[in-house]
């Protein structure tokens, strides 16, 4: 009875989690987003006085993205870039703030820049040496030259990593999106489905025998 209950148990707080704390998340979002927004909304007497409490969050939502849209917009021209990298380079000078900051920018560039602009497909390819196999991302790939850009991202931190120059015929994609592997990379292979892993096997097989025994940098 008592493994039953704990098997159990454990399985239904590993479903339970990702919904506990998403659902958490959101709802701290939703707070933020009410407690700055509101008062300002108040202060209009067009809105107070016309919609209910539970719209001004509403409408204090559809500001803030558009607030956060307009942020965007500045960091793409000169002026912007030029700004948001002095904030950068302020920040990088706090010794302990530094720290912080570097860690949460690298958390934001993982899970919320686009990939699909940089990274181009999925491959995988014999490295560090014979009989060992690394998940790379194409990032240029030429037609008709013999050697492929392919960046290997480190585990548990894939903005960091090796820039290879690979031959073609060492390389052979597999059928994984790019935000999938970037998650696979993330956990370090351990949310890897049995899918996924008889996927990248099979590919494995079709690898020709590299040309060099030891290739690391």
């Amino acid at each position: 009875m008592y493994k039953f209950l704990q098997r159990h148990f454990l399985t239904g707080l590993l479903s339970m989690t990702p919904l506990v704390i998403t659902s958490w998340i959101l709802w701290r979002f939703y707070v933020l987003i009410s407690a700055t927004m509101r008062p300002w909304l108040r202060k209009i007497p067009a809105i107070t006085e016309t919609y209910p409490e539970f719209l001004l969050t509403f409408f204090g939502v559809i500001v803030f993205i558009l607030l956060i849209t307009l942020v965007g917009l500045f960091t793409r021209n000169l002026i912007g870039i030029a700004f948001f990298r002095l904030l950068e380079r302020f920040f990088q000078q706090i010794p302990i703030v530094k720290s912080v900051f570097s860690a949460v920018k690298q958390i934001a560039e993982v899970f919320l820049r686009d990939r699909r602009t940089a990274f181009q497909k999925v491959v995988v390819f014999a490295y560090p040496r014979l009989d060992l196999y690394s998940i790379g991302f194409v990032t240029r790939d030429e037609p008709g030259h013999p050697l492929v850009n392919v960046f290997l991202p480190t585990a548990p931190n894939p903005t960091s990593g090796f820039m290879l120059l690979v031959p073609r015929e060492e390389l052979t994609e597999v059928d994984i999106p790019v935000e999938e592997a970037i998650k696979l990379i993330v956990s370090g292979g351990s949310i890897m489905t049995d899918g996924q892993a008889s996927l990248i096997a099979r590919r494995v097989d079709r690898l020709p025998s590299p040309s060099g025994k030891d290739m690391e940098p």
